[in-house]
C-alpha cells in the first residue's frame, strides 16, 4: 500500500488505528534510505544503537560561510539582520582610490620634476643615455641606475670601459709555411690539411715533443657578464675544429661561472681560468684565459698535427646581463708535431757532399802570382749532395718561413750560398736540379746536383788544405746540421790589379820587374820563381847572396819558403804551406814546391816608381827633376817593430836607381850604382855616382829619416847631385826571413814649380 504522509499517520496513531506489519516495513524502507551522500558543506554522522541507527547531518559552512572578523583597515557594520563590510582607506594617500563606479583601484605613482607635479602614472618608462633600468633578479625589485654605470667590455669586444679583445698566445705563428701532402687526407694519416697541401699557410710547432703544446686565448682586460651565484647561467664554451672547419675535435662548456677559479674539461685538454673576479655595478667582471692543449688533442686523435682552429664563446648571465653570447674565432693554423714517433721529424743528410772543379775546361778560370796558379773570379765548380731524408716532415721551409729548405755553402771557395726551395724549380739557378723530391710528407733519398756554381766573391783569398763546402737541409723548425765535403787543398785569389805607377800593395805583379840580361823586364807571373843562384842582383858586404826571387802571397811580399796559409781572407802567417805540389788548380801542369833550401836565401823584388805619363793638361810631370822622395811602408817587419828599424839595422834593404837625370851623369837605370835607403842615414855629401854599392864612405846613403813619429814613412834626398827625372827603380832585399812586406807607396817631391809632388795611394 502507499505510504501515508506524516500528518496522516499521526492522526491514525492518535485515533488508535494499528499499522500492519506490512505497512510498517514499507514505511521503514521509504523513510530510511540506506544510501545518503553528503553535499557541499554537509557532513553525515551515523550512530548505531540497540534501538536502531540514527543519522546526524552537520553543516560545515557554519550556516552560510566563514566567520567574517573585522581587522586592521576593515570594519563590519550591522545592516538589519546582515552586516556590511567596509575598508578604511588612509585619507592622506591618493594612490589607492575608489573610482566613480565604487570600485577600488590603483591610481598610480605621483611624479614630480624638481618639485613640480608632472602627473600620476601607472607605468614609468626610463628614457635617455644616462639612465638604466634593469631587472634586479629579486622578485618585485627593479634597479634604476642614474647615471648609467660604466661596465667592463664584453668578451672579445671593446663595448665598455675595458679592452676585452682576445689574443692567442703560447706559441709563435709563422705566417707562411709550405704544407706537405699527408698519406691519407680522409683518415688524417698522419694529419689533415683541409686543402692546404702544396701551398703556403700559417703554421707553428712546439719544438719540444714532450710538452702538451698549450696554446692560450687571453682577454686583454676584464670582461663583464658573469653570474653572481651558482644559480646563474654565465658560461664559456670552447670548441676545437678539425681541418674542415666543421668537425669538432673537442667541445667543452663550463658550469656556471660565478667566482674566480679553474674550470677544466673532463679530459683536461681544455682549461678556463678566471682571475681578478670583481663587482661590475650589478654585474660581475673578471680576466679570462683559456688554455687548449692542442698537442694532447691531436695525439688523442692519432695525428701528428694538422690544420685546425679554436672558437671560444662566452654567454653572459641572463639576469644580471642580457644573456647574449660573445665569440672569438681563432684564424686557422697548421700545427706540426715534428715528433720522433711514427712520423718524420728532423731532416737528415745521410749521404755525401762533394765538390769538383768544372768538367768543362773553358769554365775553369785561373791566374798566376809568383809562379803559383790560383782559381780566379768566375771559375766554375760542380757539387752533389746525396740521400737527403725526412725533408718534408709535414711542413716545409726554413727558420719558420717558406723561403727555402736546401742550403749549400761554399765560403772557402768564395761561392755564393745556394738557398733553394725544393718545391719551386722556377727559382733554381741554371745547372741546379733535384732528384727524388715530391711534396709527400715522408719524401726521402733526395739528391742535389749543381754543375754551374761559379766563384762570385771579389777580393777573396783562400790558401789551405781544408777547403770544404757544406750542406744543410731544413724543415721550418729544425735542420739537419751541416754536413761537410772532404777537405781539399786549393788556392784561390780573386783580387784584381791594385798597383799603379806609384803604389804597390802586392795584390798583383802588374808593375813587377826582373833584372836580367842587362835590362829590366816585366816578370812572367806563370813562371816558377828563380831559386838560389839568381844573378844580376845587387851584391855588397851587406847583401852577399845567394839570392832568389821573392813571392807575392796574399797581399804581401815574402821569402818563397815562407809561403803561408789563408783560411778565407783570414791570413795564417805562422802556417807555412810552401810545398804547393798537391794544391789545385793544376791546369798549368801543377804548382811548385818552394819548401826547399834553394828558396831559403835572401829574396829580392824589383819594380819602377814612375811619375804620371798622362797628366792632366798643363800639368805635365814628365821630365821634371826631383830632388827628394818619400816611401811609405806597411806590413809585418819580422823581428823589427817598423820599417825604419828594419832599414837602419839592414834587415830589409832598399836600393834605388834613378830612371833618368836632368844632368850629364850616366848613373841611371839598370847599370847605375844604386843609392841605399837602408843602413846609415844621409849626411849631405852624396857623391854622383856613389863610390860603390853600400859605400863605406856613405856616399850612397840617401835616407834622411833618423827618427819619426811615423817610422813607416821614410824620407830620402839626392842632395846636390844632378836631380833625377821621371822616377826610380827599387830593389828590395828581405834579409830577415820573417818579414812580410804589405805595401810600398812612393811620393815624388819635385825640385820646383807646381805641382810640388805626386803621390801614390795608401798601402
Amino acid at each position: 500500500m502507499p505510504v501515508l504522509a506524516k500528518d496522516q499517520l499521526k492522526l491514525l496513531f492518535e485515533a488508535g488505528d494499528l499499522i500492519t506489519q506490512t505497512t510498517l516495513y514499507d514505511f521503514i524502507d521509504a523513510s530510511y534510505n540506506p544510501t545518503l551522500v553528503g553535499g557541499t558543506d554537509i557532513q553525515l554522522v551515523k550512530v548505531s544503537t540497540a534501538a536502531g541507527d540514527t543519522i546526524t547531518i552537520n553543516s560545515l559552512g557554519g550556516g552560510g560561510g566563514d566567520t567574517v572578523t573585522a581587522g586592521s583597515g576593515i570594519k563590519l557594520t550591522p545592516v538589519g539582520s546582515d552586516e556590511e563590510i567596509s575598508i578604511n582607506l588612509d585619507n592622506t594617500q591618493t594612490n589607492l582610490i575608489v573610482d566613480g563606479n565604487n570600485k577600488l583601484t590603483f591610481a598610480g605613482l605621483h611624479i614630480k620634476d624638481e618639485g613640480t607635479d608632472i602627473g600620476t602614472y601607472k607605468t614609468i618608462n626610463f628614457v635617455g643615455a644616462d639612465v638604466l633600468a634593469q631587472d634586479s633578479g629579486t622578485p618585485g625589485t627593479v634597479n634604476v641606475f642614474i647615471p648609467v654605470p660604466t661596465f667592463a667590455s664584453h668578451f672579445n669586444t671593446t663595448d665598455g670601459s675595458t679592452n676585452g679583445t682576445v689574443s692567442e698566445g703560447g706559441f709563435t705563428r709563422s705566417a707562411s709555411i709550405r704544407i706537405s701532402n699527408p698519406q691519407d687526407e680522409g683518415t688524417g694519416t698522419p694529419f689533415k690539411t683541409g686543402g692546404w697541401a702544396g701551398t703556403n699557410h700559417p703554421a707553428f710547432n712546439s719544438k719540444d715533443p714532450s710538452t702538451p703544446v698549450p696554446i692560450t686565448f687571453t682577454t686583454s682586460g676584464q670582461v663583464t657578464g658573469f653570474s653572481d651565484s651558482n644559480i646563474g647561467n654565465a658560461n664559456i664554451n670552447v670548441i676545437v675544429y678539425d681541418a674542415d672547419g666543421v668537425t669538432e675535435l673537442e667541445n667543452f662548456t663550463t658550469n656556471t661561472i660565478f667566482a674566480a677559479g679553474s674550470y677544466n674539461s673532463p679530459s683536461n685538454r681544455i682549461l678556463v681560468n678566471i682571475t681578478n673576479f670583481q663587482n661590475d655595478a650589478n654585474r660581475k667582471k673578471a680576466d679570462v684565459q683559456i688554455t687548449v692543449n692542442i698537442g694532447d688533442i691531436f695525439t688523442f686523435a692519432g695525428r701528428s698535427g694538422g690544420r685546425f682552429h679554436v672558437k671560444c664563446t662566452m654567454t653572459t648571465d641572463s639576469t644580471t646581463d642580457s644573456g647574449a653570447s660573445y665569440s672569438y674565432t681563432q684564424p686557422e693554423v697548421f700545427w706540426d708535431a715534428n715528433n720522433d714517433g711514427a712520423y718524420p721529424s728532423t731532416p737528415q743528410i745521410n749521404g755525401s757532399v762533394t765538390i769538383i772543379e768544372s768538367t768543362s775546361l773553358p769554365s775553369i778560370i785561373t791566374k798566376y802570382l809568383s809562379g803559383v796558379e790560383y782559381y780566379d773570379l768566375n771559375s766554375r765548380f760542380e757539387i752533389n749532395v746525396n740521400s737527403i731524408d725526412k725533408l718534408n716532415s709535414n711542413t716545409q721551409g726554413q727558420g719558420g718561413a717558406s723561403n727555402y729548405n736546401l742550403l749549400v755553402e761554399g765560403t772557402d771557395y768564395g761561392l755564393t750560398p745556394v738557398q733553394e726551395p725544393a718545391w719551386d724549380n722556377t727559382s733554381w739557378p741554371s745547372g741546379f736540379s733535384l732528384t727524388g723530391w715530391t711534396n709527400d710528407y715522408d719524401a726521402s733519398n733526395i739528391s742535389i746536383d749543381y754543375d754551374e756554381w761559379d766563384i762570385t766573391t771579389s777580393n777573396w783569398r783562400f790558401r789551405n788544405t781544408d777547403a770544404t763546402i757544406k750542406s744543410k737541409a731544413y724543415d721550418p723548425w729544425l735542420d739537419s746540421g751541416f754536413v761537410n765535403s772532404n777537405p781539399s787543398e786549393i788556392l784561390i785569389d780573386t783580387y784584381g790589379v791594385t798597383s799603379d805607377k806609384l803604389t804597390e800593395r802586392f795584390d798583383d805583379e802588374a808593375q813587377r820587374l826582373t833584372r836580367s840580361l842587362g835590362s829590366y823586364q816585366p816578370i812572367v807571373s806563370s813562371s816558377v820563381l828563380a831559386p838560389s843562384g839568381l844573378t844580376n842582383q845587387t851584391t855588397s858586404t851587406i847583401s852577399t847572396g845567394p839570392f832568389c826571387q821573392s813571392a807575392v802571397v796574399g797581399g804581401t811580399l815574402v821569402r818563397p819558403d815562407k809561403f803561408y796559409a789563408d783560411d778565407g781572407n783570414s791570413p795564417l802567417p805562422s802556417t807555412v804551406i810552401s810545398n804547393l805540389t798537391g794544391f789545385a788548380p793544376v791546369g798549368g801542369g801543377g804548382n811548385p814546391d818552394y819548401n826547399t833550401a834553394a828558396y831559403g836565401v835572401t829574396s829580392t823584388y824589383h819594380r819602377l816608381f814612375e811619375v804620371s805619363s798622362d797628366p792632366p793638361p798643363g800639368d805635365d810631370n814628365r821630365n821634371r827633376p826631383f830632388s827628394a822622395f818619400e816611401l811609405t811602408f806597411s806590413g809585418d817587419f819580422g823581428t823589427s817593430p817598423d820599417a825604419l828599424t828594419a832599414l837602419s839595422s839592414n834587415k830589409m834593404l832598399i836600393y834605388v836607381r834613378p830612371l833618368g837625370t836632368s844632368g850629364s851623369t850616366s848613373n841611371i837605370g839598370y847599370n847605375a850604382i844604386p843609392y841605399s835607403v837602408h843602413g846609415q842615414p844621409f849626411f849631405g855629401l852624396t857623391q854622383d855616382p856613389p863610390t860603390s854599392v853600400d859605400a863605406p864612405d856613405n856616399s850612397a846613403q840617401i835616407r834622411t829619416t833618423i827618427a819619426t813619429p811615423t817610422p813607416n814613412v821614410i824620407d830620402c834626398s839626392f842632395g846636390s847631385i844632378p836631380a833625377p827625372i821621371d822616377g826610380f827603380y827599387i830593389e828590395v832585399h828581405l834579409i830577415d826571413e820573417e818579414i812580410k812586406l804589405g805595401g810600398i807607396s812612393a811620393k815624388i817631391i819635385f825640385s820646383n814649380g807646381s805641382p810640388t809632388s805626386e803621390s801614390g795611394g795608401s798601402v
